[in-house]
This record gives C-alpha cells, sequence and structure tokens, in this order.
C-alpha cells in the first residue's frame, strides 16, 4: 500500500505562501530591471523558480497568494514606468530667464 504524506504544520504552510507571495512580487521586477537583450532569460529563470516551487511546496497556480502577489508586482512595475516616463517640470522663474534677455553676462 501507498504510504501517505505527513501533514505540514502550519508555520510551514505560512512561510511557503509568504515565500510565494515574494517570488511572485519580485517576478515582473527580475525581468523589468533586466537589460533588454537579456529580459528572456530573466523570464525563463523566473519560471524555473516557480517550478521549483511547485516540486517541493506545491502548484502555485492554484494559490491566491501567487495571483494577488502577480497583480501587485505587475501594477507597481507600470505605476513606476508611468512616473518616470513624465517630462520633468521646468520652474516658471527658469522660464522668465530664458525669455527676458537682460545683455547681462
Amino acid at each position: 500500500m501507498g504510504a501517505t504524506p505527513a501533514p505540514l504544520p502550519d508555520s510551514v504552510g505560512d512561510m511557503s505562501s509568504i515565500l510565494l507571495l515574494i517570488i511572485s512580487i519580485a517576478a515582473p521586477w527580475v525581468v523589468q530591471l533586466a537589460p533588454p537583450r537579456q529580459r528572456l532569460i530573466a523570464l525563463v529563470i523566473d519560471i524555473a523558480v516557480l517550478l521549483l516551487f511547485g516540486i517541493f511546496s506545491g502548484n502555485p497556480l492554484v494559490m491566491w497568494q501567487f495571483w494577488i502577489g502577480l497583480i501587485i508586482g505587475i501594477v507597481s512595475v507600470v505605476l513606476f514606468v508611468q512616473m518616470g516616463s513624465r517630462a520633468p517640470r521646468r520652474r516658471r522663474w527658469e522660464d522668465e530667464e530664458e525669455a527676458d534677455p537682460t545683455g547681462e553676462l
């Protein structure tokens, strides 16, 4: 007869869910921060980490921590990119200095 695996203590399950949340939040950032020519490699490494998590802990695709962490990670990357894409505002006094030449050096 087949042996049934021993149930895991609650602390191990909690640590596993926290680890999955951290992995899923970091995954979009790993791909975003990689140089453009190495983003495919970063994506493959992210998938490999999730596969290792699935082998040793359980299927991450059915856990809500994975999906919440992935949403948080993607939204944070999108917001960060949008904040950085705005043109810097010019101060009013800089515009006035350029508009009225005084002849002074």
